[in-house]
C-alpha cells in the first residue's frame, strides 16, 4: 500500500494486469477500484470477490460503474462476469489487430510486457481468454529483477542519460535497447550505460559500459528472450561480471 492509500492487488496464482485500489477518500466512505481492459477472466472473477469483500466489511455499499454510467451490486457484478470477459476478449483481438501501433505493449500487475509478433497474431484471432492469462501469469510469476534504469540529463547538453545495473546471482530483465524501458513521458535517451554490481561483497566494479556493446557481449551466455523488447539474463557469477567488464574494457569505457 502506498502512503496516498492506493496500491495494485493481483492473485499470486494467476497474476494479471493488477486490479488498482484508491483508499484516500476513505474517510469519507469512498473507495475506488478498477482493472485494465483486456484483462483475463481470473482478475475479473478476483475484482468482483473484491468489491463484494469492500460491500460486505462497510455493511452496505453503492458501487458506480464510470464507463457505464450505471450502478451495480455486488451480486450483479458476479452475475456479470462472463459477459466482463467476453468483452475482455473482444477488446483484446482489436488491440492486437490495430496496425497503427509500432508495439503493441501491456501495462501488467507487476511490469510493462511488449508483446511478441506470434502473440498478437494469436490474441488477435483468440477466441478466449485462457492462453492470454496463462500468458501472463508465466511472464510475471518468477522471481527476477526487472531493470529500470536511472535517468540523469547533463547541465550543459540537456542530453538524458540511462544507467543500469547487473548484479551477480540474479536473474535479470533487461530491455535490448537502452529506451527500451516504459517512456510515457518520451524523453529521448541519447546514451545507455551499464554497472555491475558485486553484491556478495556490496561494491560496484569498476567501470561504466556502453550498453549497446554490453547487449552484444551477452550473446555469448545463456541469455532468452523475454519479450519483444527485454530479454532474460540467467544469473550470473562473480566471475562472469568481471570477464564481462574485462571483455568491455577493451571496447573503450566512458568515463
Amino acid at each position: 500500500m502506498q502512503a496516498n492509500g492506493t496500491a495494485v492487488f493481483y492473485h499470486p496464482e494467476h497474476i494479471g494486469r493488477g486490479i488498482f485500489f484508491d483508499g484516500s477518500r476513505a474517510r469519507e466512505g469512498y473507495y475506488e477500484i478498477s482493472y485494465n481492459i483486456p484483462t483475463t477472466r481470473a482478475e475479473i472473477t478476483d475484482f468482483a470477490r473484491l468489491a463484494g469483500e469492500i460491500e460486505k466489511r462497510l455493511g452496505k455499499a453503492e458501487m458506480y460503474c464510470v464507463e457505464e454510467e450505471r450502478a451495480f451490486t455486488s451480486r450483479e457484478l458476479e452475475q456479470g462476469i462472463e459477459g466482463f470477459a467476453v468483452f475482455s476478449r473482444k477488446s483484446l483481438n482489436q488491440f492486437c489487430g490495430n496496425k497503427e501501433f509500432k508495439s503493441h505493449i501491456l501495462t501488467l500487475a507487476r511490469w510493462p510486457y511488449t508483446l511478441t509478433e506470434d502473440k498478437v497474431a494469436a490474441w488477435e484471432a483468440c477466441t478466449d481468454l485462457s492462453d492470454f492469462e496463462s500468458t501472463l501469469h508465466g511472464l510475471q510469476a518468477r522471481d527476477v529483477y526487472y531493470a529500470k534504469p536511472r535517468l540523469l540529463q547533463k547541465n550543459d547538453t540537456k542530453e538524458i542519460g540511462a544507467f543500469y545495473a547487473l548484479t551477480e546471482e540474479c536473474e535479470s530483465i533487461f530491455p535490448v535497447r537502452a529506451d527500451g524501458f516504459l517512456n510515457l513521458s518520451e524523453l529521448k535517451v541519447t546514451e545507455g550505460v551499464i554497472q555491475f554490481v558485486l553484491y556478495s561483497e556490496q561494491r560496484v566494479l569498476e567501470g561504466m559500459f556502453p550498453y549497446e556493446q554490453f547487449i552484444e557481449e551477452l550473446n555469448r551466455y545463456d541469455v532468452r528472450k523475454f519479450d519483444a523488447d527485454h530479454i532474460l539474463i540467467p544469473p550470473m557469477t562473480k566471475a562472469d561480471l568481471e570477464n564481462l567488464a574485462e571483455k568491455l574494457r577493451g571496447k573503450g569505457r566512458l568515463a
